[in-house]
């Protein structure tokens, strides 16, 4: 299969190269004919605009002579003979530009065109055409987030989980097209900056502050390469427009079953000149997080045909938490070329109750030890302090920029636990685990663009990721407060990864464009673990990999594309998956490490193509992923066979005498291989002018070789959808149903059954549109369940978990000072005076 798309590759390639030289040697014989080229870009937020259609058209009926579509970069480049003509440039959602054209030179440049987004009306109301809810570029698509309303007074998780192709469990786990490997950066950077683990950074991202998310199924080689399924970067809201200006918003709610208090809040203010430009933001949380779940545990006994114990488990968890976040900064425009920015960002999170009851019963054994009642209360915080320094150098020539991003993290995290096991047959036990950790990192990367034309581009730079930190494991058990030398201990560990890149890329025509990549990495990273009366236990990590890229486009017509892409990706392991330790804090299941652990890597292929109509706008993905030494979690009954069938004679030694055969026990291990592919298809259907709807679907099969472990070689096929329908309607007023669901899954040892549920928004506009109240009901009909089963030659296990999840919040926002309106009237005399000298310069054939 991998030879066959490799192929499919170097054809493609083969056929539009023997294309482009034709086409070249036509026009080289053909007389009295010119080639016109241009930018196209967004008169407010700049950016290039991708297939905008530019149109030749005869002045006497409008009829159409020729035409092209822009690419990548907003270029164009089409050809048509000499006389006088219109020239229409059109894009859905933008005033349409038209001109009067003389062709009369073989070469005519037009500049730098700027469109605006456009107005309609729907009876006596204005409504302005608002952006796409997903747009569509070389190597990735964008999500806009404020056409997203039924996340109002939510957080990024709650974005992230209305996002196509992906998910977001009650754990905190973010998948992309069914696979969790997937790397989150905010604002391109990596979420480790922010805070200590995924889920409690996208809970201190407010969603009132998140700008757009993108998200890349196959990244160039500019990016890190970590994330088998992908890159999801989550961009924040910028700093606002020229003069003083800023938002506030906050928001409120409640769980409809029981109170469950959650709200945030979030304010910025900014103030620019030509000169300098001063910001600051702050944003606040406060929620309680409750859930409940049943399982249901039966182990076999020698003979494999009979129960020789059935467990019930019910479990309570709330945990009340407490965030906070400041970012301040300012930028120096130093001249019209230079200009240094400095920004601190800050956050802290601590939870004020962390308390979790587990009632477990064993149904055959009336006085057996596992009957037990089991309470967990404890609390835990952190903060993070963030500085970074950005340059930028800007050069005479047309996109030529030189990039210096430096950030330097320093933070630190506490947690403390009290467990108390209330045994109904035996005598009851407590214990007590504390663990403090300590760390710096540093990201930077210096990035050079050099367009050599209109058709070529240079990317290249240095990236380093360095990290230092130490942390404290303390037991204290036994109801003792002398801490157990035995199992407690500490960690040091040093990672340095240093990485340059490179991509280049050309446009051949108005219908091809290429973009290929190559990035190198040394990795370094040493441990050390130590403990009381032992000799340190020092492991290392070293290894160089190259990670290729390729993207191609291709054109159809003004309307039809297509793109194949190539990468190599990787996923690393770290922190406690590598620690030889064992975790004893969950009375029925130890968790252990395992520095025997392999870096995965794969290959991934897709090929996408898009079509856009006058109120439709399709796009659909095929793709497929190879896997090689596959990392995955892996359940098993603790005894002493398995723990040597699977590497794990060092865990006996530390944790022998302490844990009862019986327990389960759960680690990472590296199996064989993994193939995943799949079809991926969004629709944006403008239904009428105040009704639209978005759906996409994620079908995708996997093939996982898990026999190697003892586990089930798992060949499944599995989907999901999702839909937003979105009406705007007369007086300010919009109404926002979301729904999705997600099929069954199966695993190498068991299966995960289907979940759905549906959000319900409604917002008005208020204060001349400076403000929004918002209204949220989530999980309207109160179906956000998950259930699944574990199946070993052990035993057998089923889950079953409900979070507290209907609820209705309520929010408010407020815009203030130099409006939107005030700024377009600016760029507006930008554009009358940007359009003379486009004139100018097709006049005098530069």
């Amino acid at each position: 299969m991998i030879n066959k798309l490799k192929m499919l590759l170097l054809v493609s390639i083969i056929l539009f190269s023997n294309s482009v030289m034709s086409q070249r040697q036509a026009n080289a014989i053909e007389k009295g004919k010119a080639t016109l080229t241009g930018k196209i870009s967004d008169s407010n937020t700049e950016e290039y605009l991708l297939y905008v259609n530019v149109l030749i058209l005869n002045p006497k009926d409008s009829s159409m002579i020729t035409g092209a579509a822009t690419d990548i970069n907003g270029v164009f480049n089409l050809t048509c003979s000499y006389g006088n003509y219109l020239i229409k440039y059109s894009y859905i959602g933008y005033k349409d530009v038209i001109q009067d054209i003389s062709i009369n030179k073989t070469s005519i440049n037009l500049g730098e065109i700027k469109m605006e987004n456009k107005a309609t009306n729907l009876g006596t109301v204005a409504v302005t055409a608002q952006k796409s809810m997903v747009e569509y570029k070389l190597d990735k698509r964008v999500i806009n987030i404020d056409q997203n309303i039924v996340t109002a007074g939510g957080d990024a998780t709650d974005v992230l989980q209305t996002l196509p192709s992906v998910s977001v469990d009650e754990d905190g786990t973010v998948t992309l097209r069914g696979n969790s490997n997937v790397k989150v950066l905010v604002d391109g950077k990596p979420s480790e900056l922010l805070g200590n683990d995924l889920n409690t950074v996208l809970q201190q991202i407010p969603a009132s502050s998140i700008e757009s998310v993108e998200e890349i199924t196959n990244p160039s080689a500019k990016y890190d390469p970590e994330g088998m399924s992908g890159i999801i970067n989550i961009k924040l809201k910028e700093k606002g427009n020229r003069g003083l200006n800023g938002n506030v918003s906050v928001s409120g709610g409640s769980a409809l079953q029981k109170f469950i208090p959650r709200s945030n809040m979030s304010a910025s203010l900014n103030y620019s000149t030509k000169k300098y430009a001063l910001f600051a933001q702050v944003d606040g949380r406060y929620d309680i997080r409750s859930n409940r779940s049943d399982a249901l545990k039966f182990l076999f006994s020698n003979n494999d045909s009979l129960f020789s114990n059935i467990i019930r488990s019910k479990r309570n968890s709330e945990r009340s938490n407490l965030g906070g976040g400041i970012k301040i900064g300012g930028d120096w425009y130093i001249d019209n070329k230079n200009t240094l920015t400095f920004t601190y960002g800050g956050h802290m999170h601590t939870s004020l109750k962390d308390r979790t009851e587990i009632d477990n019963t064993d149904l055959f054994q009336a006085n057996s030890s596992r009957s037990v009642f089991e309470t967990d209360e404890g609390n835990s915080g952190g903060q993070f302090h963030n500085f970074a320094i950005n340059y930028t150098r800007k050069f005479n020539k047309k996109d030529q920029e030189l990039t210096l991003d430096a950030n330097y993290n320093i933070g630190n995290f506490h947690r403390e636990n009290n467990q108390v096991m209330d045994y109904t047959y035996a005598t009851d036990n407590e214990k007590k685990d504390e663990g403090n950790s300590d760390f710096n990192r540093a990201v930077v990367v210096l990035n050079y663009v050099h367009p050599f034309s209109d058709k070529a581009r240079l990317e290249t730079g240095y990236n380093l990721n360095w990290s230092k930190g130490s942390s404290s494991q303390d037991y204290f058990l036994n109801g003792s407060t002398t801490r157990d030398d035995g199992m407690s201990y500490t960690y040091e560990n040093d990672e340095q990864i240093h990485a340059i890149y490179a991509t280049f890329g050309y446009t051949f025509n108005s219908k091809l464009s290429a973009q290929a990549g190559l990035r190198g990495e040394l990795f370094r990273s040493n441990g050390t673990k130590t403990m009381t009366n032992l000799s340190p236990d020092p492991f290392k990590q070293s290894y160089e990999s190259l990670y290729p890229t390729l993207h191609l486009s291709y054109a159809f017509s003004e309307t039809q594309s297509a793109q194949i892409s190539y990468s190599r990706r990787v996923n690393r392991p770290r922190g406690f998956d590598l620690l030889p330790t064992v975790d004893l804090s969950n009375p029925e299941q130890i968790r252990l490490g395992n520095p025997n652990l392999k870096p995965e890597y794969t290959d991934a292929y897709e090929i996408g193509y898009s079509i856009i109509f006058p109120k439709t706008t399709i796009f659909s993905s095929v793709y497929y992923r190879q896997t090689n030494d596959r990392i995955n979690w892996f359940n098993f009954l603790w005894t002493e066979e398995n723990a040597r069938r699977l590497g794990f004679d060092w865990a006996l030694d530390i944790a022998g005498d302490q844990v009862d055969e019986g327990k389960l026990a759960m680690t990472s291990l590296n199996i064989s291989k993994s193939y995943n592919y799949g079809l991926e298809l969004i629709i944006d259907q403008q239904i009428t002018k105040w009704w639209k709807i978005n759906a996409s679907g994620n079908l995708f099969g996997n093939y996982t070789q898990g026999s190697s472990l003892g586990a089930n070689d798992v060949k499944s096929l599995n989907w999901d959808i999702k839909v937003t329908s979105t009406m705007t309607l007369t007086n300010d007023w919009n109404i926002q149903l979301s729904g999705q669901y997600q099929a069954p899954r199966t695993t190498i040892q068991g299966r995960s059954e289907a979940m759905y549920f549906a959000d319900l928004a409604v917002r008005k506009s208020l204060w001349n549109k400076k403000g929004s109240i918002n209204l949220r009901f989530s999980d309207i009909f109160n179906t956000r369940r998950r259930s699944s089963y574990t199946i070993t030659d052990d035993y057998y296990n089923y889950s079953y978990s409900k979070p507290y999840s209907q609820s209705i919040i309520l929010s408010l926002s407020y815009r203030f000072g130099d409006t939107q309106k005030q700024q377009q009237k600016r760029r507006d005399n930008t554009q009358n005076q940007d359009n003379s000298i486009i004139e100018q310069n097709y006049n005098e054939g530069e």
